[in-house]
């Protein structure tokens, strides 16, 4: 593991100040002649280099860089040209080497029995809950406006309508079908059953529609901590070894059911209609067992030390991601509300 830590605060503070002009643009316009038809090997290789590079000096702190490594990892993480997508997902792996060499050191890392490890493991996910953050007291807790609830539920959108994926890519990774099933009876649900048009896409999009709120996403405009929040959850599920992708997951999923009840009770004072709340609703009562599914082939994996402590760095990078990005939020919710006034 490198010795260099990142300097996540530096990164913060100089995002917030609107210090990340773009860099030189040398990796964009290497990446862009590397995806083109007829590309070889070398270009692809110089497209590769310039990344690497990029990706190493914004994890070391340099604002620029890590603003234009978020956003070209996510120009290779979505939906593009087929013809292109092997080259893509084979670059963002070699990226996700870079990542891994800046993984959270975890200095008081040690051990235990599966049972213990779980203890630690939610100890850590109830310390970092966003439920004292606030923008959730704020939103939960209080009597936000309309606007604030609509700025919120559009980048909660950001965040839910392709889960998913994040699924289907995890499952994936197990060999076992045994294993593998664990994400496919989520991914059933998710899809809405025997019933497409049940799917938690479909019935999230009422809600969007409800507050007027676009469903195409405008990738490129999205804040480069939002970007690196919806990067890191790819990456991790796409990760060779799965205790990344079951870290997320697992944080994700054992707070999904309160997180979810939350919003729906939020919607609820609001006077939103039945229809439009029908997601939230149905994810406050239904995610706390695809989380014990999810907790039992966990511990499958759990004896071995190296699982605990990637699984752990996982979790750890994945809450720093977090909040980072829901700080950036509240900022821009409240000049929101400041602007409106």
């Amino acid at each position: 593991m490198s010795n260099v830590q990142i300097d996540r605060g530096a990164v913060n503070l100089a995002l917030h100040r609107g210090q990340a002009e773009a860099p030189a643009t040398d990796a964009a316009d290497l990446l862009a002649a590397a995806l083109k038809p007829g590309a070889n090997t070398s270009q692809v290789m110089l497209a590769l280099e310039a990344l690497r590079e990029c990706t190493e000096k914004g994890l070391a702190g340099d604002a620029a860089s890590y603003a234009q490594y978020q956003s070209t990892l996510l120009e290779l993480h979505l939906p593009g040209e087929p013809r292109t997508e092997p080259t893509r997902r084979w670059m963002a792996s070699q990226i996700y080497l870079v990542e891994d060499r800046f993984a959270p050191a975890l200095p008081d890392f040690s051990a235990l029995p599966v049972d213990q490890f779980r203890e630690r493991v939610d100890a850590e996910i109830a310390a970092r809950s966003r439920v004292k953050h606030p923008m959730s007291i704020h939103l939960f807790e209080g009597t936000p406006p309309r606007q604030d609830v609509r700025f919120f539920l559009q980048h909660h959108w950001y965040r839910s309508y392709n889960f998913y994926s994040l699924l289907a890519e995890l499952a994936f990774r197990f060999e076992a079908i045994e294993d593998a099933s664990v994400f496919y009876r989520n991914l059933y649900g998710e899809a809405g059953a025997e019933s497409p048009d049940r799917s938690h896409p479909a019935l999230l999009s009422h809600l969007m529609t409800y507050f007027d709120i676009p469903l195409r996403i405008d990738f490129a405009r999205l804040h480069p901590l939002e970007k690196a929040y919806l990067n890191n959850r790819i990456r991790c599920v796409r990760h060779t070894d799965v205790a990344w992708g079951l870290a997320l997951l697992y944080a994700v999923e054992s707070v999904s059911c309160v997180n979810h009840r939350r919003i729906y009770e939020l919607l609820q004072r609001l006077d939103v209609p039945a229809e439009p709340s029908e997601f939230h609703r149905l994810h406050g009562t239904q995610d706390e067992i695809d989380t014990e599914e999810m907790w039992a082939l966990i511990a499958k994996f759990a004896p071995s030390e190296s699982f605990q402590r990637m699984f752990m760095q996982s979790l750890t990078r994945h809450f720093d991601i977090n909040k980072a990005y829901f700080d950036m939020l509240w900022r821009d919710m409240q000049a929101q509300s400041t602007h409106a006034a």
